[in-house]
């Protein structure tokens, strides 16, 4: 069941990334939301994000924080389903202002809903050593990593061989 935490660590430290290096001029060009949404989302991004590592770190369940999380993983996979589906494979400006939404980017963002939603729930306990919890704080970002590169990768279109 620690994995899960994993899991949704490595979303936590997704969000923090995210606020980081997202491209608000790319969401804007979507027309889906209004630009005070869109500034506002880019502050309270990182800040959910550093909310759960904070907590995860000193050892608190944060059940609060997990679900804000949660909230925010939903909103934004709903915001990708909706996107793929209005605007078809356009740049999503999570990370970048290049790579597509992809139905796997809603997968992924819905793991990450159920994931935070079981740790608000307190499905897992929080280990009580602080070299324990730094250490699946590592994992979670190794995790996050891969995601990242799976999710660019599966972005990119094959090429057609030339015989």
């Amino acid at each position: 069941m620690i994995l899960l935490a994993d899991v949704a660590l490595a979303g936590a430290l997704l969000l923090v990334m995210a606020g980081f290096v997202r491209e608000d001029d790319v969401t804007r060009g979507h027309g889906l939301l209004p630009a005070w949404m869109i500034r506002a989302a880019g502050l309270a991004e990182p800040v959910v994000g550093a909310a759960v590592i904070a907590a995860w770190v000193v050892g608190d369940p944060g059940r609060h924080v997990w679900g804000a999380a949660a909230v925010w993983h939903t909103a934004l996979a709903g915001y990708l389903a909706v996107l793929l589906r209005a605007r078809g494979r356009v740049p999503c400006g999570c990370l970048d202002g290049v790579s597509p939404v992809s139905p796997l980017k809603i997968v992924i963002g819905g793991l990450w809903a159920a994931a935070s939603a079981m740790m608000a729930a307190g499905t897992v306990s929080l280990p009580e050593d602080v070299v324990v919890r730094l250490t699946h704080l590592a994992v979670a970002g190794f995790v996050t990593l891969l995601v990242v590169v799976a999710a660019s990768v599966s972005s990119v279109s094959p090429r057609r061989r030339i015989r």
